[in-house]
Order: structure tokens, then sequence, then C-alpha cells
């Protein structure tokens, strides 16, 4: 065989490597996606599974969650607005309707530490037209790489489904303003669902 054959069959050879690498990159980069969607639609689910969801009455017939979206520790979880839309968000329309056909309260305790320190504990009570009720505690929001900032407000996604970039809900204590916002969609914030 001359230098040319030879040559033309290392290529080949190579080819063939090089290709079959890219094969197998693109299957296991494909597998791993899938597998995290799977994680992602198991963590949903079961987030989903353990929620409660309160009839307050209200006219649309929407039942609210009683918490928000927690992990498997009881702790709400803080996604983004692209992580948070396999949820079933609330509208705008629906949190309108929840703040103008409820009764709003607030409600705030002082607790003692192990170190006796104290720290105040503050919720927003939500009183449906029925009676039934449920309460919205004080979440802040994450923006990137920091510490929970906003603390003095419960903050939750909408569904965006008019377009005008009102986003979120906010709830403010001490004066109890109960809003819409245009958040940042990188911002991480909790979630309540509806059904």
């Amino acid at each position: 065989m001359d230098n040319f054959n030879k040559a033309k069959e290392y290529a080949d050879g190579k080819v063939v490597e090089e290709l079959n690498q890219v094969v197998a990159d693109a299957y296991q980069a494909g597998y791993n996606a899938g597998y995290q969607d799977g994680i992602n639609k198991v963590v949903k689910d079961s987030a989903l599974e353990k929620t409660e969801y309160v009839d307050l009455g209200l006219p649309s017939g929407t039942l609210w969650a009683s918490s928000y979206v927690e992990d498997e520790k009881g702790n709400a979880i803080y996604l983004t607005q692209e992580e948070s839309k396999a949820y079933n968000l609330p509208t705008l329309e629906q949190w309108d309707e929840l703040r103008r056909k409820c009764k709003w309260n607030e409600n705030t305790e002082k607790n003692w530490t192990e170190y006796g320190n104290y720290y105040y504990h503050s919720w927003a009570i939500c009183l449906g037209p029925n009676g039934n009720k449920i309460t919205f505690e004080l979440t802040g929001l994450y923006k990137e790489f920091s510490h929970c900032s906003q603390t003095g407000e419960a903050l939750f996604w909408l569904k965006d489904s008019d377009g005008c970039g009102r986003n979120s809900a906010k709830i403010t204590l001490n004066d109890l303003e109960l809003d819409t916002n245009s958040t940042f969609s990188g911002y991480k914030l909790c979630l309540r669902t509806v059904k």
C-alpha cells in the first residue's frame, strides 16, 4: 500500500471516529436534556400533588393554593419567570378578582430566637366571600447571585397572558397595598398556583 492510500485510509478512519463521537455527544446531550426535563416534571408533579386548594367563593370558581409551591423540606421555591411557566399560575384577571372580591387584613407577631433576639413575622390574610381564607407570607425575591431582597413584600409570578408586562403580584404590608408589578423575568419569585 502506498503512502497516499495509507493517508486516505487513516483520514477515513479519523472522519468515522469523529462522526461517531459527534453522534455519541448529541445522543448524550439529548438524553441529559430529557433526563433533566423528567427531573423537573417529577419535582413539579410532586409539589402539586401535596398542594391544597381552597374555595374562597369567588364568582369565577377559581381555587387558590393554600400556600406557595414548596420543596420537599416545606420551603417556598423561587423560580425565574421562564421556569415558572410549567405551573398553573394565576392570570391577571384572577389576581384582580382575588383583590376585589376578598377582604384583606395583615397580621404581625413577635418571635424570640434561642439566642434571646427577636424578629417579626408578618403575613397578609385573604378572606373569601364564603368565609374561607388563605394567607400570604412575606417572600421577597432573589436577584441574580444575591440574597433575598424586598422582604417586606409578598411577590409571586402571574401568567403574563395579555403581554402588558405586569407579570407579578405584589402585596406590601404596613399599608396593605395589593398591586401588580412588572418584574424582571430573570429574578426569582415564589409561585402560588390556581385551578
